[in-house]
């Protein structure tokens, strides 16, 4: 008899055949035919953002992601078989993939693939024309829209304190990318390979003779793809970057829209949301971290980079110019103020880093021990190092010893003010020394377990913005992604 787990994933993409249902029917045979035809789908071109929702991100019905990813594949393969040389077939392949990378989260994943969807059907060979990318990605949003939109999405962003998801999941891109390249989407394709026979065998194992043939010819099929993975995924790498770069950027522009003021109901806004609590909060408590009303900006931040600043990117420190190729640091000079210079901090430095239960603990703000000892509550560390709500919370560090060798090539100097985005009159002085880094060059081995900083969680009695209940114990381990430089 059919697995009961497999039955009810089947049952999330078709219902079974008729025979199923015949009394006198050889069930094992049903069932074969079941499964050959629920991954010949292509793409589930009628699988709905709720079914997603349910599948991919709630997981609440076992084996469906995994059917859905070889279904996937199968679809892939097919598209490229018709011309194995086009290299746009493979870039949906490549999509595909970097939605099964094991590592992804559920939420990310699930939101992955409800981006994905569109993208991975679209005409690549039309996005050398002005605004394709625009008009490609606007499909995107407006199935990520309606997947943020729905009740069970939302009682998830609730329950992992996400209030900017287009901001959270342009993060997670850009975390993506510093790991994309040919050898992981390769390994990714190798394990669904190896799901996909499983599948296969069962297909054969229980379904009727006449689909011995049918299957042995697509996994022919599937394996010729494969034997020609390596080569091509590697031309499809730089479009993939490209394409995943620009959906990280519109995720941002959908974020930062989320904290202005818009006409009519938009459920979506969680950014805005929290920007106006954070608002609220400020009328409210008034506290003695914020300057009021307009006055000179005591440590103005930088509107560009000169000439000596850059030279000194091709000589190894972190590109964080605005034509950087790496998100995470694009644009990152304007947290300092004219001070910023590049520093090499010597082996056995000790560097710290303020973070919340939420956050990567190798990320690219840092600070010297010095500056850490100064901090005596969380008002000092949002007015001295300008750090909105709405931004980062925190209530715990980390601390990372620079490892013996090469000294670490970073930026140093003191943080910009920041001018809040809703309420200008609203301003962080900023001024003490803050440390910019490329996250990739750390080494999870050289970094402190997390501890309390002894501030707490929120910045008042009833913080309505990030109260952090039921939070669970620190442990030893690290919220850590494995960067990769690209090349």
């Amino acid at each position: 008899m059919i697995d009961r787990e497999l039955q009810n994933a089947l049952a999330f993409y078709q219902p079974p055949p008729p025979a199923w249902y015949d009394e006198l029917a050889d069930k094992a045979k049903a069932a074969g035919e079941w499964l050959w035809e629920t991954l010949q789908g292509d793409f589930n071109e009628q699988q709905t953002t709720g079914q997603i929702v349910t599948g991919t991100v709630i997981s609440m019905i076992p084996l469906v992601d995994q059917v859905c990813d070889v279904r996937d594949l199968i679809a892939n393969c097919k598209k490229i078989k018709k011309n194995d040389t086009d290299v746009w077939p493979w870039v949906g392949l490549g999509l595909t993939l970097v939605g099964c990378f094991p590592e992804l989260g559920s939420l990310f994943k699930g939101s992955l693939k409800v981006m994905f969807l569109s993208l991975r059907k679209a005409h690549f060979n039309e996005l050398d024309k002005a605004g394709s990318y625009s008009r490609l990605l606007d499909g995107s949003m407006n199935q990520l829209n309606r997947f943020l939109d729905m009740p069970a999405v939302q009682g998830t962003l609730r329950t992992l304190r996400i209030y900017n998801p287009y901001h959270y999941l342009a993060g997670k891109i850009d975390e993506l990318l510093w790991r994309l390249d040919t050898t992981a989407l390769l390994s990714v394709m190798d394990r669904l390979m190896k799901v996909t026979r499983s599948l296969f065998d069962t297909v054969t194992e229980w379904g009727p003779v006449s689909l011995r043939y049918p299957v042995a010819d697509l996994w022919k099929m599937l394996v010729a793809v494969r034997s020609r993975a390596n080569a091509m995924l590697g031309k499809a790498i730089q479009p993939l970057n490209d394409l995943l770069t620009h959906l990280a950027n519109r995720l941002r522009v959908e974020g930062d829209n989320a904290f202005r003021a818009h006409v009519g109901e938009n459920a979506h806004f969680y950014g805005m949301a929290r920007a106006s609590e954070e608002l609220e909060f400020l009328r409210r408590e008034k506290p003695g971290w914020v300057d009021v009303g307009a006055r000179e900006k005591a440590y103005s931040a930088l509107k560009e980079m000169n000439q000596t600043d850059t030279a000194k990117i091709v000589n190894g420190w972190p590109d964080i110019s605005n034509n950087s190729s790496n998100p995470a640091l694009k644009g990152k000079f304007d947290t300092f103020d004219e001070s910023m210079h590049t520093a090499e901090i010597p082996p056995g430095t000790v560097l710290y880093r303020v973070v919340d239960p939420s956050s990567s603990d190798n990320n690219i703000c840092w600070m010297r021990k010095a500056e850490f000892n100064k901090l005596t509550s969380k008002s000092d560390w949002r007015r001295h190092f300008a750090v909105w709500k709405s931004w980062n919370e925190n209530g715990e560090y980390v601390t990372y010893t620079v490892p013996p060798g090469q000294p670490l090539k970073v930026w140093e100097g003191r943080a910009g003010t920041q001018v809040n985005e809703i309420a200008p009159e609203y301003s962080l002085e900023g001024g003490w020394n803050q440390i910019v880094l490329n996250p990739s060059e750390l080494k999870k081995s050289y970094t402190g377990p997390r501890q309390k900083t002894g501030w707490g969680y929120g910045d008042a009695a009833n913080d309505p913005v990030y109260p952090y209940l039921g939070l669970p114990k620190l442990e030893t381990t690290h919220n850590w992604y494995e960067p990769k430089d690209k090349k």
